[in-house]
């Protein structure tokens, strides 16, 4: 595909994209005291005009563009990828994708989900059944050198308990012969939504792993996370464990923690650490990051407010009437649950639910304005030392300083730069530069731009591999989002 095709698209969907999801007739929103009027009619200004509440129930005629990517990137050489998906009728969506050698197709329904690739040889396909109470799911990988003509087999079940309450186990299965180990890894675990702020899950499991040398080792882990929402506060963490049978044993466990906690209205600061301990040697790596944010709007955390509990209450309704819906966070996720949503048979009775959840995330949307981060780690394994700072810059629409603050806001420029330097066990030093422009049209819409330098490293120069430059370019348009 030629670079050539991006004004093409641009000129496609600027002016089809905001015509299947905008309301031409309602105002733009203003400043000030006029934003909630704004909002209370549905509509939001954004570059490319007032954006209303797309018709999410809305069939294909027979179809409906939903998603268009393009992304190209030149390191050398230029690599293009293109993904595109349609709904069809009320039945579905129909995806296809690809990127240099990997071609995907996929088709999603409320029920079902089905998807093939295919890359160098390797094929893989991947089913799941949505059922009121259970989700039977199962992928299958083969071909290429390592696997020959056996299968690579992950079968998964997950079981709703209760609305709260999920459990579920999955396995490893290898067909590849002379392998007289079948199974070679299975695990089972659980998630519990303890409403909107709390959230905990945990997995037991073993894994039968090969290693270079050809000897097998038993590896015994257990994982436990929790994330909550306490006050303005969101706080996260887990714990694992591993303990590992075969020729060299070793145990090892860690951990994380996380928090992102407002200090005013629009400042927020969060942080979080990562550590690695292996029993008989102590400390062998860690990860430390920290940062500020500045916002043009008021922040709400992503937990708590309106659209949590809208959130909430769509995923607890739409399990009522056999959907096995759980509650997610996120843009992308909610908006892949009203999809599925869309296709229910019930969709009518829920569509005042989607609604309302779309207009709360609208409403309680997030404009960065500028922010910094610095982070370190240190892995003794293979003795790599990494120190970053990153920055950003946002410019809001309508357009405003800084220190304005304007509740009708939206996003609409951002210029990320970066810098990192790994310092090898030998004292090598590569330092990476990275930048990148975001342009927000609309809710639906972006363009990216970006760019990154990276010196090699001590294996990169082992390898024969230089400095790289890298430019890419991306367009994305996402119905609904």
């Amino acid at each position: 595909m030629s670079p050539a095709i991006i004004p093409l698209l641009l000129e496609l969907f600027a002016g089809l994209a905001p015509a299947s999801a905008s309301s031409p007739a309602a105002p733009a929103a203003q400043a000030g005291p006029a934003a909630p009027a704004a909002l209370a009619e549905g509509a939001v200004d954004y570059p490319l005009g007032p954006m209303g509440v797309p018709d999410f129930a809305a069939p294909g005629e027979p179809f409906k563009l939903v998603d268009l990517r393009y992304h190209v990137s030149d390191t050398g050489t230029t690599t293009h990828a293109f993904a595109a998906r349609v709904k069809v009728l009320d039945r579905g969506y129909l995806g296809a994708s690809f990127e240099g050698e990997r071609r995907d197709v996929s088709w999603t329904s409320q029920r079902l989900d089905l998807r093939a690739s295919g890359e160098s040889g390797v094929h893989g396909l991947f089913g799941s059944w949505r059922a009121p109470r259970l989700i039977v799911s199962a992928a299958a990988q083969t071909g290429g050198a390592a696997e020959e003509s056996g299968w690579l087999l992950t079968p998964s079940l997950t079981v709703r308990i209760s609305p709260e309450l999920e459990a579920y186990a999955w396995a490893l299965g290898n067909t590849q012969e002379p392998d007289d180990r079948v199974l070679r890894a299975a695990y089972a675990g659980f998630l519990w939504q303890r409403g909107a702020r709390f959230e905990a899950a945990g997995e037991l499991g073993r894994t039968y792993e090969v290693v270079e040398a050809g000897f097998e080792n038993e590896l015994d882990s257990a994982f436990l996370s929790a994330v909550g929402q306490l006050g303005g506060a969101e706080i996260g963490g887990e714990a694992w464990f591993e303990d590992v049978d075969g020729r060299f044993p070793r145990q090892q466990e860690g951990g994380s923690a996380r928090a992102v906690v407002p200090l005013a209205a629009r400042l927020v600061v969060q942080g979080g650490t990562a550590v690695r301990f292996e029993t008989s040697a102590g400390l062998r790596a860690y990860d430390v990051r920290g940062g500020l944010t500045w916002y043009g709007r008021r922040y709400h955390p992503p937990r708590a407010g309106e659209a949590a509990e809208r959130a909430l209450a769509l995923a607890r309704r739409a399990t009522s009437l056999g959907a096995n819906e759980r509650f997610v966070v996120g843009d992308e996720e909610r908006r892949a649950q009203r999809e599925r949503l869309s296709l229910s048979r019930d969709r009518d009775a829920l569509h005042d639910d989607m609604e309302a959840l779309y207009r709360a995330q609208v409403a309680e949307r997030q404009v960065p304005l500028l922010g910094v981060e610095v982070a370190g780690s240190e892995d003794a394994l293979p003795g790599l030392t990494t120190r970053a700072v990153r920055a950003f810059v946002g410019v809001p629409w309508p357009p405003a300083w800084p220190w304005q603050a304007n509740e009708a806001a939206v996003p609409f420029l951002r210029l990320h730069l970066a810098r990192s330097r790994e310092t090898s066990g030998t004292g090598f030093v590569a330092v990476t530069w990275e930048s990148s422009l975001a342009v927000s049209l609309n809710r639906e819409i972006d363009l990216v731009l970006r760019w990154s330098r990276s010196d090699p490293t001590a294996l990169d120069l082992v390898r024969g591999v230089g400095r790289r430059r890298t430019i890419e370019l991306a367009y994305v348009y996402a119905f609904g989002r």
